[in-house]
């Protein structure tokens, strides 16, 4: 078993799920600061909070900038990882600093081998807001013939912007062109006292990782793409649950989940054939994807089966969306040829923690509850039983 110490000077939810894991990864947490490495579970990085004994850190915290990143391991090396991160991101920081892999130098020396692109991302603008003494920035990534904001701070609208406008922009110097060959997206700074290119001529050795990390993204995004739907697949779900279960447990806010059945899907195929029942599929995954808000996910779980993930939601707020996703395609029949196909969806709602106490439990009990919608006559919402 591998000995490491423990500080929680600011005790939280997330830092007690860090303790459960790393007991199952073979860690005696040592209460108190000591030679070797040691876990410091905090609000933000500090460098008050860095103890005396200690060769290297690895902070766990609820916010952190750049400069508080780059502050606290100039003085002490280590990692610091967000409580929003999966908590395999903590097992993998712990490996590398075992091996005193501790990456590089300065305001990069953050876990560069475990950011998302939205960490980076952060870093970049953050950064460049600060030595270019703009009053505020944001982050524009290209996605086919758009660019969509990825990170702000509200000083510029979030509205998507064509890839002309944005070409006009960095021509007239209103905006920096991240990663010119590929032209990953833009950056806008507003009202900088020096001019974006000056600024961000050390960030070379930022720009591959950007672009990993994009690359990273666009093709999990591909292998989590339903085949036939708007929808993210199964795989992309089973990714994402426990980890929205981890955040809304540390920010102690409930999280819903909804699960959605075709009723007599397999007599639409059987009378009207397969197509039929692929039109109808895809009729029910964009009225659910245009009812849902902006943070909602939704997911084709399997054959006829739908769900939908929705943070910061409770039972009854998920019993809701139901309702009316039920009523709005109830409402509007699907044309297929000359004919009008009625749309019936059976319902099911769990929420954590009130219905479970984990991503595998949720599941469970919204399926239940399903199962009861069916079995109590279809066309329905039930709630599971607390």
């Amino acid at each position: 078993m591998h000995r490491i110490h423990w500080l929680e000077p600011h005790p939280s939810r997330a830092g007690d799920a860090l303790r459960v894991a790393l007991a199952e990864w073979g860690y005696e947490a040592i209460p108190g600061p000591g030679p070797g490495s040691v876990v410091l579970v905090a609000e933000r990085p500090d460098p008050r909070l860095i103890p005396a004994e200690g060769s290297e850190l690895l902070w766990w915290v609820q916010e952190a900038s750049a400069e508080e990143v780059s502050a606290v391991l100039g003085l002490r090396p280590g990692w610091v990882l967000l409580q929003d991160h999966p908590l395999e991101a903590v097992r993998e920081a712990l490996h590398h600093l075992r091996h005193r892999d501790l990456g590089s130098e300065g305001w990069l020396r953050q876990m560069l081998h475990l950011a998302s692109l939205d960490d980076l991302l952060r870093l970049v603008l953050e950064r460049a807001i600060r030595l270019s003494g703009a009053r505020g920035g944001a982050i524009w990534l290209r996605r086919d013939d758009l660019f969509y904001q990825r990170a702000g701070d509200g000083a510029f609208p979030e509205a998507p912007l064509p890839r002309q406008e944005a070409a006009d922009l960095v021509r007239r110097g209103e905006a920096f062109l991240l990663a010119a060959s590929e032209q990953l997206g833009i950056l806008r700074l507003l009202d900088p006292k020096e001019a974006p290119e000056r600024c961000l001529r050390g960030f070379d050795d930022v720009e591959p990782l950007l672009l990993n990390a994009w690359r990273l993204e666009e093709s999990r995004a591909l292998s989590f793409k339903d085949d036939l739907t708007v929808a993210q697949n199964r795989r992309c779900l089973e990714a994402e649950l426990p980890q929205a279960v981890r955040t809304a447990a540390a920010k102690g806010e409930p999280l819903a989940l909804l699960f959605l059945d075709v009723d007599d899907l397999k007599r639409v195929n059987t009378s009207h054939g397969h197509p039929a029942g692929s039109i109808l599929l895809e009729a029910v995954a964009h009225t659910a994807q245009r009812l849902c808000r902006a943070h909602d996910r939704l997911y084709r779980y399997g054959g006829d089966e739908f769900c939908i993930l929705m943070p910061s939601t409770t039972s009854r707020g998920a019993r809701k969306l139901g309702e009316r996703l039920l009523q709005t395609l109830r409402e509007q029949p699907v044309a297929f040829g000359s004919n009008h196909l009625a749309i019936s969806l059976s319902a099911g709602v769990a929420a954590f923690p009130e219905h479970a106490d984990g991503a595998g439990h949720l599941i469970e009990q919204a399926d239940r509850a399903l199962l009861r919608a069916k079995e109590e006559g279809k066309g329905r919402v039930v709630m599971a039983r607390s």
